[in-house]
């Protein structure tokens, strides 16, 4: 954001009508179904009954596929960028491997024939400020980046597995969230 002066932050949390109209790389796409699931993966995620929260989302319309893995002649991708709202928690090596590992399990085991996308998950580091932002002080962690790819031979099955891939994300992302309620994730530290 400090390179790009037309990215905003936006804390959907606070403005939840802003998903539909702010996120920009979706808008082109609204006619499609996968976007409507999109937006219902944000809308929860930074709904009230959610344990996380995101903070970044992009999504990559059609291209030629030149992965080798996956043999469909296109493929689209997206990225959201989750983190645990208990912002110290970010800042915990075990809640994220935590966070992550729960989210591996859970997409994985949802739809195991399906072979027309993938997620991939990493950590990327950050500053959380609201821990302070003095030498010492503040709270370096990390957020989940969720990355999203679907295949197809055209467009339209992109697109259609893109849908498929969102849900799953969504089915796993709930199914995480009522573990972290459920008091696994401060289990770690008893």
């Amino acid at each position: 954001m400090v390179s790009d002066e037309s990215s905003v932050y936006m804390d959907f949390k606070r403005q939840p009508k802003l998903i539909r109209s702010a996120l920009e790389d979706l808008l082109p796409f609204n006619t499609w179904d996968f976007v409507e699931q999109f937006y219902s993966l944000i809308e929860w995620v930074n709904g009230s009954s959610s344990l996380l929260e995101s903070n970044d989302c992009v999504f990559n319309a059609v291209e030629d596929n030149r992965d080798q893995q996956y043999l469909y002649a296109k493929k689209c991708s997206a990225r959201l960028m989750i983190l645990f709202r208990d912002i110290p928690e970010n800042c915990q090596e075990k809640s994220i491997n935590w966070l992550m590992n729960n989210i591996q399990s859970m997409a994985s085991s949802m739809k195991p024939g399906f072979n027309t996308g993938a997620i991939g998950l990493s950590q990327s580091p950050t500053c959380y400020l609201a821990l302070g932002d003095k030498p010492d002080s503040g709270g370096m962690g990390h957020q989940v980046t969720l990355n999203f790819f679907a295949y197809g031979n055209n467009e339209q099955d992109c697109y259609e597995s893109m849908k498929d891939v969102l849900k799953i994300a969504q089915h796993a992302l709930l199914r995480v969230n009522m573990r972290i309620k459920n008091g696994e994730v401060d289990a770690l530290y008893r």
